[in-house]
């Protein structure tokens, strides 16, 4: 079963709205200014589902992880918090994957004046995370499309400004991919291999002929329908949309391109990819994601121009060590 922790370091920024002329000393400017640059680690949670080998050994990666952000990041007007929380979450177990799951997040939230106080609100502005042997791009079905039994990729990773096309390994085990919102997404993997698969014309059809046939009362007409297509699917990308069909007179899936906006590319987890000779705590695959809010809300702060600085920063930090951490991924 995979288990799932969470290392967790928050920052909170200055206040993001005016302060008025007439301030009490607590939530006066010279008070945020106080909690500039503080980082509050605090202890560990939920470790009894983890061996003392492979929580020792995570730790280490993860205190790495953190001191790559809190060695190079000076947050302006932030208080910073490191936990830990080791909570085993079987819902999302994937017995194809292999390895123990952990993740280090660092999360931007809102601060204001609170009854004459500076008090953190919980309105998160964007995060940081790095997660080790999580879900990849949510490759286990559960995450995914219930009705059709596959996941699918979000369509920013084949979607993207300067291309249209699907992901493929490459040789240095890293990718980057940049959403038109401004999140960033970092893949770190072996070289050469990917944790998931694409799923074919012929392998996707046969699911839903699979899930018709095992559905009491399936319509007849849709069984024979997606047969029919089976009958003349070659073995390529399943690339797939659901609209109208006439002749069944309600919706379908039909295939479509890259291209087209509505797509949705379906995949599967690769158990081949994971080696399972090594301890669970072993780094299988690393995926990076920094999101945060768009510009109009961090406008609305106040201090906007300042947070997209910040997030900028953060990014640099992240490619500037994405080397050391593909050197994990054995």
């Amino acid at each position: 079963m995979t288990i799932i922790r969470c290392l967790v370091l928050a920052f909170v920024p200055l206040t993001l709205t005016a302060v008025p002329a007439a301030q009490t000393a607590d939530c006066s400017t010279a008070r945020f200014n106080a909690m500039t640059n503080i980082w509050k680690p605090q202890p560990d949670e939920n470790t009894a589902q983890v061996t003392a080998v492979d929580l020792a050994a995570e730790r280490k990666i993860m205190a790495r992880v953190r001191e790559m952000f809190t060695s190079a990041f000076v947050p302006t007007g932030a208080v910073g918090q490191y936990s830990a929380n080791y909570d085993l979450l079987p819902q999302v177990a994937n017995t194809s994957r292999y390895g123990n799951t952990y993740s280090f997040v660092l999360s931007q939230q809102k601060i204001e004046c609170f009854k004459g106080k500076p008090a953190a609100l919980d309105v998160s502005l964007g995060n940081v995370s790095v997660q080790v042997n999580t879900s990849f791009v949510d490759e286990a079905a559960v995450h995914g499309d219930a009705s059709v039994g596959f996941s699918f990729l979000p369509r920013g990773y084949y979607q993207r400004k300067e291309k249209t096309e699907l992901p493929e390994a490459n040789a240095q085990g890293i990718q980057e991919f940049n959403f038109g919102d401004g999140t960033t997404v970092w893949w770190i993997t072996r070289a050469g291999v990917l944790p998931f698969r694409v799923v074919s014309r012929r392998e996707f059809l046969t699911r839903q002929i699979e899930n018709l046939q095992a559905t009491s009362g399936a319509s007849a007409s849709r069984l024979a329908y997606y047969q029919r297509l089976l009958g003349d699917a070659p073995d390529e990308v399943a690339i797939v949309k659901e609209v109208e069909v006439p002749s069944l007179s309600g919706r379908a899936h039909v295939f479509t391109t890259l291209a087209d906006k509505a797509s949705r590319v379906y995949v599967t987890v690769n158990p081949d990819y994971y080696d399972r000779r090594q301890p669970k705590s072993a780094p299988q695959h690393i995926l990076i994601r920094l999101k945060h809010g768009n510009a109009t809300w961090l406008d609305s702060t106040g201090i906007g121009a300042r947070h997209l600085e910040s997030f900028q920063q953060l990014r640099e930090i992240v490619r500037a060590n994405l080397a050391e951490l593909r050197a994990t991924v054995k």
